[in-house]
């Protein structure tokens, strides 16, 4: 899957995704493309080293490394692949997000 910043020229592809279409190079050549995989995505510690890559890519500053900002980054974190963990394998189905009880 390939997420894209037009405006900034930057591109996240996740490269071992079986369902997701690589970022069409030719659209924008002069994209910055970063590269990364579900493993680094699931890996906190990775997904923190991502984001500030990405950051640094958009030209955006990331908050203060505090304990509250670490700990509000796990929650998403932890919430984005909790949601992510319910979808599908098909391309086809739809990814169900709700949760029990919502």
């Amino acid at each position: 899957m390939a997420l894209y910043w037009p405006e900034q020229h930057v591109a996240l592809e996740i490269v071992d995704d079986p369902h997701a279409r690589p970022f069409d190079r030719a659209s924008d050549p002069d994209a910055t493309v970063i590269q990364t995989t579900v493993a680094e995505i699931s890996d906190l510690e990775s997904f923190r080293a991502l984001a500030k890559r990405l950051a640094a890519a958009l030209g955006e500053n990331l908050p203060e490394d505090t304990p509250l900002f670490r700990r509000r980054q796990a929650d998403l974190h932890a919430f984005a692949l909790s949601r992510a963990n319910r979808c599908r394998p098909s391309l086809h189905n739809r990814c169900n997000t709700t949760a029990k009880g919502d």
